[in-house]
């Protein structure tokens, strides 16, 4: 083996989780060279008649000496030939590796928002909110009912988390290795080393244990329920792909078992090539859900004007109530009530009534509600309530919190063209025909006397920071940024970082490479939520274009992202978006900014790359105070090839979007900003806290009210090189409506106000549909894959429950053994010891010879 081989022997044995033992071996060259069969017995044979012949010529030569001397010359000469033999037998010294690769069992806990429901209490009459949800009952599975205990002694561990898509989390040491690589364990899902051990004693299993319990914090916050699909085959099929092969003992699956997308779970567990490999589900939830009717959502437009009508439209979603009459009710919510939250939210004036028949399980039935107008400007606080039936078990969701922005002035944008481009001139229409939008233009290769559809045409960019700062909105369309003196690029970068510009920032071919030469450029470069590059462009430089065009891809942000969606529903916008054949030209950066987020990207024809090498069509990104978006072609336009009206809304509720940090222009408040007003279930929300220019930090406090009333204390750092902005971040763990207040107390300047946002979190409509549990399913795959499924019941489960299940998974470890380069150094003192040895005893057999007076 080459000395390369054998040095790569620890990596490999890293890779794969197994240790290594080294011991070392005495060989002969010349033996291990021999091919043939008669070799080895022409050797001893050889041997053999050379001693015979030694022995034969001293019995002749010493017949008249002492006996004793005869034996002790016979026995020089043999040493002598011996160390001759030895020589010529090429002796050597290999290091020999034994390489352990400790047996694996993969268990994956479903991570989807299905698992954030409720089932039915043992206890009749027990409410139904208090008893634990499906993820909290998984992960209790996994530490205090004893399964990862019950695992270690005999294999390692791999976490993962599924939902729409499938993540190692950690691998956790056998028990014999918890000791000594307890702190390695790698949340990215690394795998370190760990020793071969014998079956498992109870105390082994105590320290397992304690030891997986160190780094549980490290990845148990991962296993969050917060995905809007749920692929089990999908899941399932990574990790076949990724696990080792060979050593993987069995899979567990801790699921409600409702798998809405994706292949078929046994299709992916029945693979001729992973026989052997059970898989043993454990089914969470019940397949009868307590009775119960709920509001899952409402929506409500973000902004409306004095006066003016609007539509609320609510969502009921029954289990166990079909076709029962329920009364439901628009509030506002009464003074000070908005404090509370959930059952706690009580209501003030009622705005309108319905009442609604409640369809059958997980069925979604929608109630419309018409508001003849609210009058006082400001954010106003609307309550959907539903008057619950006798049977309903869980009061705590039967209302719903919705916040509008009630505003009297309308959207001003400036929009700033290098070119009479067609997403210009189809944007520019769209808004001037918009009343809730007044619209300027900046053109920079107009000429004198250019006509526009427009309120004003602007002969250059604003000469100062008040004239600026009348613009709520400014659209960008392939700009030639070298326009703009160091000045005015100054005014630009102060506009949106401190009084919260909206900016929307449209790449092109015509004027990017030239602007981006330009070495002052460096504050628009910042701007950017994306890295920019000279030469970027994806298009050929036919001027044609491409004959094909790139379709998009959204990311999870983008689905998420409500002011992309182009229907009433996340999949509906899909639906609407997969009809968008996608655009033929894209400017060519692929790698966002840090704290940006990516919405959407423009898949190359048979691109082999990961999907992060692909160009980025939609990125945004807060800068300081104000908001800022990036599209990388300048063909949305194309939209109104199925529907006039899709881009209409897509213009409109983008530019609402970036201008949403504008609604407290003037004020000497600070500004609480979040990327949106709704989240999945399970989403990690961003805040920032934007202070008054000028103001000291104070000791500010955030904390975020959940839809049962419980409190989560955020904690707010300094952003880098942004004074006066503090951010912080949570996860939206459960549905209904959460308040974030932030109190700046402390501080003059800031004169200890509080600053108060809400935001809605809920479910996703595929995990809606089949809340059940899917005992159908589980049941199969386990048949299918030869492995055994459970369920949980009332009961809770136990330690003992887990020993059963890990009894019946086999130990799948193995060991390999590999030889090293022969050893250099050694065989060069064994030949010289041997060389020495030979001479010296010939040396004494001559002495004694003499001695004796033999010839």
């Amino acid at each position: 083996m080459t000395p390369s081989l054998v040095a790569a022997v620890p990596a490999v044995a890293a890779l794969f989780a197994a240790s290594e033992r080294v011991q070392h071996r005495i060989t002969s060259g010349l033996v291990e060279g021999f091919s043939q069969w008669w070799q080895m017995p022409a050797l001893v044979l050889a041997v053999a008649a050379l001693g015979a012949f030694v022995l034969w010529m001293y019995r002749r030569d010493a017949v008249e000496l002492p006996r004793g001397i005869g034996i002790v010359l016979a026995a020089l000469r043999l040493g002598a030939i011996a160390a001759l033999v030895a020589a010529y037998l090429d002796l050597e010294r290999r290091a020999e590796h034994e390489i352990v690769f400790p047996s694996r069992v993969a268990v994956l806990v479903d991570s989807s928002a299905s698992m954030t429901l409720r089932d039915e209490p043992a206890d009749a009459a027990a409410d139904a909110a208090a008893s634990p949800t499906r993820a909290e009952r998984a992960l209790a599975l996994l530490e205090s009912g004893g399964l990862l205990a019950a695992l270690a002694p005999r294999h390692e561990v791999s976490v993962w988390r599924f939902d729409a898509d499938a993540e190692p989390l950690v691998v956790l040491p056998v028990a014999g290795a918890a000791g000594a690589n307890a702190d390695a364990v790698n949340p990215a899902g690394e795998r370190p080393a760990s020793t071969a051990t014998d079956p498992a004693t109870d105390a082994a299993a105590s320290a397992a244990a304690t030891s997986a319990a160190r780094p549980a914090d490290a990845w148990a916050g991962r296993l969050a329920a917060r995905g809007y699909e749920t692929r089990l085959g999908e899941a399932i099929d990574r990790v076949f792909e990724h696990e080792p092969a060979g050593v993987l003992a069995g899979v567990i699956v801790l699921t409600d078992g409702a798998s809405n997308a994706g292949i078929d779970p046994t299709a992916a567990s029945g693979d001729p090539g992973r026989a052997g490999v059970p898989v043993h589900p454990v089914g969470i939830g019940s397949e009868r859900l307590p009775s119960n009717v709920r509001v899952a959502d409402v929506l409500v437009p973000a902004r409306v004007f004095p006066g003016d009508r609007f539509a609320v439209t609510a969502y009921l979603q029954a289990q166990g109530l079909a076709g029962q009459t329920v009364r439901v009710e628009l509030a506002e919510a009464a003074g000070g009530e908005a404090e509370g939250q959930g059952a706690a939210v009580a209501t003030g004036r009622v705005i309108d009534t319905a009442e609604a028949v409640l369809g059958g399980s997980g069925e979604l039935v929608a109630v419309r509600f018409d508001v003849p107008g609210l009058d006082a400007p400001g954010r106003r606080d609307l309550v959907v309530r539903v008057v619950p039936p006798a049977a309903d078990r869980s009061p705590g969701d039967d209302r719903q919190l919705a916040e509008v922005e009630v505003v009297d002035r309308v959207t001003q944008v400036l929009l700033m063209a290098g070119g009479p481009s067609r997403e210009y001139q189809f944007m520019r229409n769209v808004l001037e025909r918009d009343k809730s939008f007044t619209v300027d233009v900046l053109l920079g290769t107009a000429g004198r006397g250019a006509s526009q559809d427009a309120r004003r045409i602007l002969g250059g960019f604003p000469a100062t920071a008040e004239e600026l700062a009348d613009y709520d909105v400014i659209v960008a369309f392939d700009y030639d940024w070298r326009l703009l003196d160091q000045a005015a690029q100054a005014r630009l970068d102060r506009w949106v970082s401190r009084e919260s510009g909206g900016l929307v920032l449209v790449a092109g071919g015509i004027f990017m490479d030239a602007w981006l030469a330009d070495g002052q450029s460096t504050v628009l470069r910042t701007l950017h939520p994306v890295e920019l590059r000279r030469s970027g462009r994806l298009v050929s430089d036919e001027a044609a274009g491409r004959d094909e065009p790139l379709p998009l891809v959204f990311s999870r942000d983008g689905l998420d992202a409500e002011f992309l969606w182009l229907a009433a529903s996340r999949v509906a916008s899909q639906t609407v978006w997969s009809e968008f054949k996608g655009v033929y030209s894209c400017f060519g950066a692929d790698a966002p900014k840090p704290g940006a987020t990516v919405y959407a990207r423009a898949a190359r024809p048979a691109a082999s790359g990961p999907a992060e090498s692909q160009p980025i069509v939609m990125a945004g990104q807060f800068y300081g105070s104000g908001n800022v978006f990036y599209l990388g072609s300048g063909e949305m336009w194309r939209l109104r090839s199925i529907d006039d009206a899709l881009h209409e809304r897509f213009t409109t509720q983008l530019v609402r979007h970036v201008s949403q940090g504008r609604l407290l222009r003037g004020s000497r408040r600070a500004r609480l900003l979040v990327d949106r007003d709704r989240f999945a279930v399970g989403a990690n929300v961003q805040l920032r806290v934007v202070l008054p220019e000028g103001a000291a930090a104070p000791a500010a406090e955030c904390r975020v009210f959940g839809p049962d009333g419980g409190l989560v204390r955020v904690p707010l750092a300094a952003e880098r090189d942004k004074p006066g902005v503090l951010a912080g971040s949570f996860v939206a763990a459960r549905e209904g409506a959460w308040r974030i207040d932030v109190d700046l107390g402390g501080g003059a300047d800031a004169g200890g106000e509080k600053v108060t946002r809400r935001i809605q979190a809920r479910l996703p409509d595929r995990e809606l549909e089949r809340p059940r549990l899917d005992r159908g399913v589980l049941e199969q795959l386990a048949t299918v894959s030869g492995g055994t499924a459970r369920f949980l019941g009332a009961e809770p489960w136990t330690a003992a429950d887990s020993r059963a299940l890990a009894a019946g998974i086999e130990d799948r470890s193995r060991r390999e053994y590999e030889s090293g380069a022969p050893d250099d150094d050694f065989k060069r003192r064994l030949n010289g010891g041997l060389l020495a040895l030979g001479a010296g005893l010939l040396c004494v057999e001559w002495v004694l010879r003499r001695l004796a007076r033999l010839a």
